[in-house]
């Protein structure tokens, strides 16, 4: 399933799920360069993993997003 933020940015529910749960974990996302940059990488699970794979361009889009 896709949401749509202000300003028209489609992105999956599963993506933001896992970026807030990393936020809540204490994880902070970036969008460096066209990358995704995110803290503390060594305390990423696999699952985090998998997902990022999964969703990586969606979250860059969210980390990059900025609301308008």
């Amino acid at each position: 399933m896709t949401v749509e933020l202000k300003g028209g940015l489609l992105v999956t529910d599963s993506a933001i799920a896992l970026a807030l749960a990393l936020e809540a974990r204490g994880h902070t996302m970036q969008a460096r360069d066209g990358k995704l940059v995110i803290s503390n990488g060594s305390a990423l699970t696999e699952q985090d993993r998998a997902g990022i794979v999964r969703d990586r361009l969606h979250l860059l889009a969210i980390a990059a997003y900025e609301a308008p």
